[in-house]
């Protein structure tokens, strides 16, 4: 009698080597760092009180964040890509760069049909959420979930900016949506290796 055994692959098993992931972890952070830290400097902008004490707090976050990032990102340099690792990068990379052409035509249209329409201060809102739709299916191609975590997460507190009052509150909560989610997400990241 024989035995037949069948190896389940799972879809978050990784077939890259460890140099790999922590590049494209590092990557990931330096990203979530340096785009957190801008809708951070817009959430402070938008803010009408203790602008400048907010500024500062952005710009000192922005420094320890980002330069925790910057440092993971030259440490992972050493790591050689393995064969697997660049046929990998050359299957996915075709879905990423649509996935990123996808947003930014859906953000500069949005920018550009709100701008028209004199509709100024939906824009971070607009924003918000095609930049939280554009981590969801990152989070499936990189297999990392927390991608899905901080899309959902951008998505819910854009549209609950929408229930703030009239002025700039919905701005500041709708950039802050965006810049937060980003932060947590690099500290995870960082905090991982």
């Amino acid at each position: 009698m024989t035995e037949t055994v069948v190896a389940i692959h799972s879809p978050l098993e990784s077939t890259e080597s460890t140099g790999a992931i922590l590049k494209g972890r590092a990557r990931g952070a330096l990203i979530c760092a340096l785009g957190g830290s801008a809708w951070m400097f817009w959430a402070a902008v938008f803010a009408s009180t203790a602008r400048t004490a907010s500024l500062v707090l952005v710009t000192v976050m922005m420094i320890l964040i980002g330069g925790w990032a910057v440092s993971r990102v030259r440490a992972a340099r050493r790591y050689a890509d393995s064969a697997a690792d660049r046929e990998r990068w050359a299957s996915i990379a075709p879905l990423f760069w649509i996935d990123t052409a996808a947003e930014w035509a859906l953000g500069a249209g949005a920018v550009v049909t709100l701008a028209h329409f004199g509709r100024y201060s939906l824009i971070p809102q607009f924003l918000g959420v095609i930049i939280g739709l554009h981590f969801l299916p990152l989070a499936k191609l990189f297999r990392a979930p927390r991608y899905y975590i901080m899309g959902t997460a951008m998505i819910l507190c854009v549209l609950a900016s929408f229930l703030a009052p009239e002025g700039s509150i919905p701005a500041v909560t709708a950039c802050a949506g965006i810049g937060l989610p980003m932060w947590v997400t690099a500290v995870v990241i960082l905090s991982q290796d």
